[in-house]
């Protein structure tokens, strides 16, 4: 009877696995903040393969334009800096570009790999739970509760 128990979960495991391997589908997310004068917004899309996250492209716009040259400056030095420690990381591509007064960072992270784990212990990610397999349903939740909305 126990063998059979085991057997049968082992079945089940491996189908509701089988089933995480499913559909793939991309899902984005934006944000829009201001804080102090700098006007922020985010977009995330997660290319999911079933429920599993397999890539994250994230853009990030900042408005400097109500502060002055000087702050502009060491603003863009700031963001630069945060551009390479993302380019740091295997699995991971970041460019940081400013025009007009607005820095945009473009991130690729493959979540397949261990750029998620080194991402977060770094402290340039934050991860709820476990890093491997990034869930597409799990992380949309936390997304919403942190003040994004889903594109339709």
């Amino acid at each position: 009877m126990k063998k059979l128990t085991a057997l049968l979960l082992t079945l089940s495991l491996a189908l509701s696995l089988a089933a995480c391997g499913g559909k793939s589908r991309s899902v984005t997310y934006t944000m829009e903040q201001e804080n102090q004068g700098l006007k922020m917004t985010d977009t995330m899309k997660l290319d999911a393969k079933g429920d599993l996250v397999q890539q994250m492209d994230e853009t990030i716009t900042l408005d400097m334009a109500a502060f002055d040259e000087d702050t502009q400056t060491l603003m863009t030095k700031s963001y630069d800096a945060l551009v390479e420690s993302y380019q740091a990381v295997e699995g991971v591509e970041c460019t940081g570009t400013v025009a007009d007064s607005v820095y945009t960072i473009q991130i690729t992270i493959d979540t397949t790999g261990d750029a998620v784990s080194e991402l977060a212990d770094q402290g340039l990610l934050k991860v709820d739970g476990d890093t491997n397999g990034i869930s597409l349903e799990k992380t949309g939740e936390s997304l919403t509760a942190n003040g994004y909305t889903k594109a339709e």
